[in-house]
């Protein structure tokens, strides 16, 4: 042992005199404007695997000094707002390597060398929060439902449905418009069989101008489709498998020349959930004696499906652009659920054991076409815009659903369809004028059109017989015309953003059946502000404010939806009206040395909130719908970060604190159990407090391996009608990088303890329940990339090259 340290002394010897030949660079990094950029990284890379040899970060007048050993490396320096500039460097001597101008947000051309706005992981902008998807390593193989919830403000809840700081009334879109990938009237299964791999980002806009459409009362989650521009035929092509039984492949293609460039995108996924579940509830009849009811259920969701999508964009010159694309998409979903029944009377006593088997099968697809005309002026930012988008969706399911036991024996099989067409047309134009200047104006057109149909058959001794209180058939019709102006000035540090958006809605639903009709018209206006002031440290302040809809949807207002479950109902209201919110928020940008904060507060009133109210029917199943109800006010305060403690490691956090107070009673009148018609008034006064919070750690490590960890809590909160209780989870991730980075391999394992449960109480005059659901257990993934003709570096540029390409059009 002693020999080994001594002959390992010569050896570390020269190693540090082999090393220690360092040479001493110097540089300074500035924006457009000449202004010196602090905390700007710098590190020398080595060339063929892009590993850190040194690492530094400008001072406040934007100098750096950096140590490097001789040899050829990469310098690379990226901005405190994620902006990127490489280029290779011969390492021989001391060396002053000049100055470097770096756009903040563009994209500017140095001395024969490109600097990229390439995007890391998060970008916060005072408007909006963009999360690229392509760089999370849990997005892989896993849904788009799965992948949302690593996004910050964004939630997903026991049943998959997505909510924006704790609030529901969010509106997904697609490329900023509404779209079939979305679904007709079941988002949260439409999203958990979209693949992550398709996806390029996520933006959140949680108070959107008069611009955007004013429909999501929550803001607006946008989802950027994966569509390639490098030159020459390139691509990545993506297979994974998991357990529980997870099986997916996904390829991305491009294909660019002269003034074409063609892009595609293919993708099959088919994955089984297992999902866990339980229940115990007392319900009271009208003399208010108990009987009680312990239910246990194990069931299995599959999602087998495939998305084709095809597109082209037509370089005519250097002013106009065409842009023609579709997608197709097919599910084949089936839904095995075992119900496990224990009835007990009011004193305890079991009185009937029963088990509900449910098998349902859903098939479903739809078909999109878009067309873009863009046209630019010789004047930066002067353009003119027209978006088209087309689709037609059609989703069926038949049900099987049979009981069994010692008080029960029956059989009994629902149908439902739904087809629906959207045409939706925009125009926009935008005319930058003076330094600071900028004027828009835009009109949009939405005809929407659902025909639903729904029933309930019951085997009895003649045969199949129908149920007519669940019969349904529902035409569904929505037209939304809209106009929009906005201003915008700057003056020196501070400028200014005012609009107003002018919507006209026509909605009429009829009962084919009851031969009943609902007509809906109305025209509202959406004002919105922003003020900003910019400091001379680059920080940023915004104040803001916007005035939003939450319309009711399809199956809002169509009486019966679901039948799968005889004990717990859910039905539409036609009477339903819209909400409407005025939002208020105070937004800070800052840069602390590596430490880039963002800050919110916010306050928003909604008039006719729309609540969910549950209550007990004729037959003794608890029935929730929809109705409006009184006010609600929400306040609160979020924190989104991201910091560089090392070079090898990489975290973001975000934090929203918010309260919340609702006043407003509703008086329902039913008929009882007992065939009593009893009206019942229930208050909906209350206030709470509630929060949540999400860590991301990305760890960078040698032999280009790297970690993901990222931890999610979610407290409790409580309703008029329910109190959720808290939820907490942990991700975990492994990627390697091998052939030159064009393949990675990446193993995930999503909740990590196992503990990702939804638990809630929920209450009325008549009942109570306690509930306890699992919408997946833990799930192991692996998945394998391979990129041809695109390296990482390459993606890296492209990424940069089409941030702004996909931006919401202010026709929606």
């Amino acid at each position: 042992m002693l020999a080994k340290k001594l002959f390992s002394i010569p050896i570390l010897l020269c190693c540090l005199i082999s090393f220690g030949q360092e040479f001493t660079l110097t540089g300074k990094v500035t924006n457009t404007e000449n202004q010196p950029l602090e905390y700007a990284t710098i590190s020398i890379q080595e060339v063929e695997t892009f590993m850190e040899i040194a690492g530094t970060v400008t001072d406040a007048a934007g100098n750096f000094t950096i140590e490097s050993p001789a040899g050829n490396y990469i310098l690379y320096i990226e901005s405190f707002t994620g902006n990127t500039y490489e280029q290779p460097i011969e390492v021989t001597q001391n060396k002053n390597l000049g100055s470097f101008k770096m756009a903040e947000n563009s994209v500017v051309s140095l001395e024969g060398a490109t600097i990229t706005g390439s995007n890391p992981i998060y970008k916060m902008e005072l408007d909006k929060k963009v999360y690229d998807l392509s760089q999370d390593q849990m997005a892989k193989g896993s849904s788009v439902s799965d992948a949302l919830q690593n996004v910050p403000s964004v939630q997903v809840d026991g049943e998959g449905n997505v909510s924006l700081r704790g609030n529901e009334g969010v509106r997904i879109l697609i490329d900023g418009k509404p779209s079939s990938l979305v679904g007709i009237s079941d988002p949260a299964t439409a999203l958990q069989s979209l693949p992550a791999d398709v996806v390029e980002r996520i933006e959140v806009v949680t108070n959107p101008s008069a611009r955007f459409e004013a429909e999501g009362s929550a803001g607006i989650i946008n989802i950027i489709l994966k569509k390639g521009k490098l030159q020459g035929f390139n691509g990545s092509i993506n297979i994974n498998g998991g357990i529980p039984t997870t099986v997916g492949a996904s390829a991305n293609l491009n294909y660019r020349t002269g003034k074409w460039n063609l892009f595609s995108n293919l993708s099959y996924r088919y994955a089984e959930r297992d999902r866990e579940g339980s229940s115990y509830t007392t319900r009271f009849d009208s003399l208010g004696v108990p009987r009680y009811e312990d239910m246990n259920r194990e069931s299995t969701r599959i999602n087998d499906g495939y998305n084709i999508m095809l597109g082209t964009e037509y370089y005519l010159d250097d002013r106009n652009t065409f842009t023609v694309s579709g997608n197709y998409r097919y599910g084949k979903n089936e839904n095995q659920s075992d119900l496990h029944y224990a009835d007990y009377d009011e004193n305890l006593f079991n009185v009937a054991n029963s088990l509900r088997t449910e098998r349902e099968k859903e098939d479903d697809y739809s078909a999109e076409g878009n067309f873009n005309y863009k046209h630019e002026f010789l004047d930066p930012g002067h353009e003119f815009t027209i978006d088209a988008r087309g689709t037609y969706s059609e989703e069926t399911e038949i049900g099987d659903l049979r009981e069994t036991g010692n008080a029960v024996n029956s059989t009994e099989r629902s149908f439902s369809s739904e087809y629906q067409n959207r045409f939706i047309i925009s125009a926009d134009y935008v005319y930058p004028f003076g330094e600071k200047g900028r004027l828009e104006i835009g009109a949009r057109g939405e005809s929407e059109g659902t025909l639903t149909d729904f029933s309930v058959d019951s085997l009895s001794t003649d045969g199949w017989v129908s149920k007519p209180e669940f019969a349904n058939r529902t035409d569904y019709r929505q037209n939304v015309y809209a106009a929009y102006a906005q201003y915008g000035q700057g003056f020196g540090q501070f400028s200014f953003f005012a609009g107003l958006r002018m919507e006209n809605s026509d909605i009429t639903v009829k009962s084919i059946l009851n031969e009943n009709t609902t007509r809906k018209n109305y025209v509202d206006f959406f004002p919105s502000l922003f003020l900003n002031y910019e400091f001379e440290n680059d920080n940023q302040l915004q104040i803001s404010y916007s005035r939003r809809i939450r319309r009711p949807r399809g199956w809002d207002l169509i009486p019966f939806t679901s039948y799968s479950n005889n004990r717990n109902l859910f039905m539409g209201n036609p009477d339903l009206d819209p909400q409407y919110t005025d939002s208020y928020e105070l937004s800070y940008v800052a840069k602390i040395g590596k430490l880039m904060i963002t800050p919110n507060v916010y306050y928003s009133n909604t008039q006719d909130n729309i609540q969910r109210y549950q209550a007990i029917n004729a037959t003794g199943a608890i029935v929730t719908r929809p109705i409006n109800v009184g006010t609600e006010s929400r306040y609160g305060g979020e924190l989104t970060f991201t910091y560089k403690p090392v070079k090898w490691w990489n975290m973001m956090g975000n934090v929203n604190l918010f309260g919340y107070k609702t006043e407003g009673e509703y008086t329902d009148t039913y008929i009882n159990q007992s065939g009593a018609s009893v009206s019942t008034t229930t208050n909906f006064d209350g206030e709470g407090f509630s929060w949540f919070g999400r860590l991301n750690n990305v760890f960078t490590l040698p032999a280009k391996f790297s970690v993901q960890l990222s931890g999610n809590y979610r407290a409790g909160m409580k309703s008029a009608q329910s109190e959720r209780k808290p939820m907490y989870s942990a991700d975990l991730s492994v990627n390697k990088d091998f052939w030159n980075d064009n393949a990675t391999l990446s193993l995930s394992v999503r909740d990590l303890f196992n503990s990702r449960a939804f638990e809630i109480e929920s209450f009325g005059d008549d009942f109570y329940m306690e509930s306890r659901n699992r919408w997946n257990v833990r799930s192991i993934n692996l998945t394998f990339t391979y990129r041809f003709n695109q390296s990482k570096k390459d993606q890296r540029r492209e990424q940069g090259e089409v941030s702004g390409d996909f931006e919401m059009q202010g026709g929606e």
